[in-house]
């Protein structure tokens, strides 16, 4: 998932692994974009689940988006799985919107969401490079009493957005990944995205990290010291709001040879 996951590159030899990035990947989830619409101008409705878009990069890392809404039956680079209430006292403020108890709250919502519309195993699902943009209302919307925000599923290149290739139920459920939906990364570029874009490293295979409590590096590079094919030489981990939500899975990725 950008996926909020935390990549990291390995060397020739394992379990020894030295971390690409420790942070969160926030790249669904910039803070650009908050501007006023024009005061004469409608404020645009709550937005609605199965929506489809053709929006681009730009608006993929905005704090809202409400244009370029298209039938789900012509290309389209995102579609709405899921709607959510932000917390309550909750302003249109970066310090307020990502604050814990509402970040957790968006971020926990999409990836269950994103869960369920990819269906599929937790394997499949963390080696695609699916994952989510999130929203909320716009400057008028929000001074209209709109407390909502959106989740999106989209699938992201290196810069840019790539068509989603199915409108299935489930997106994943009953196909084989594919160079569009196989997950890649980039040693210079933080987080994961479609294999079409050029990339350094794809995904082989993925296991679930065992334990409970949320893991250290060290214990994360034991794990894909023991778990990953020896050809393995970068993964990925969850978040901790991944973690929460139940999903385990530490993702493995080789060299591209191709």
């Amino acid at each position: 998932m950008s996926r909020l996951r935390a990549g990291a590159i390995a060397p020739a030899q394992k379990p020894m692994m030295v971390a690409l990035a420790l942070g969160l990947i926030l790249g669904v989830f910039s803070f650009i974009g908050l501007t006023t619409t024009k005061a004469e101008a409608a404020v645009p409705p709550k937005p609605t689940i199965g929506t489809c878009y053709n929006y681009g990069w730009s608006a993929y890392g905005a704090w809202s988006q409400t244009g370029k809404k298209v039938s789900c039956g012509s290309a389209h680079t995102a579609k709405t799985i899921a709607l959510g209430t932000l917390v309550s006292g909750t302003t249109r403020t970066e310090a307020s919107i990502t604050r814990e108890a509402n970040y957790s709250h968006m971020v926990k919502t999409c990836v269950r969401a994103l869960r369920n519309k990819l269906g599929s195993t937790y394997s499949k699902r963390n080696q695609s490079a699916y994952t989510t943009a999130f929203f909320v209302p716009n400057v008028e919307q929000f001074r209209a009493g709109q407390r909502w925000f959106r989740c999106d599923v989209v699938l992201p290149g290196k810069d840019s957005l790539k068509s989603l290739p199915t409108n299935r139920a489930r997106f994943l459920e009953g196909v084989s990944l594919t160079k569009r939906t196989r997950a890649c990364m980039s040693a210079k570029t933080n987080g994961s995205y479609s294999c079409l874009s050029s990339h350094t490293y794809k995904s082989i295979s993925a296991f679930k990290k065992a334990g409970t409590t949320y893991p250290t590096l060290a214990s994360f590079e034991r794990a894909v010291g023991a778990n990953c094919p020896a050809r393995t030489r970068a993964y990925s981990t969850p978040s901790r709001y991944e973690w929460q939500t139940g999903d385990r899975w530490v993702v493995c990725y080789e060299r591209n040879t191709n």
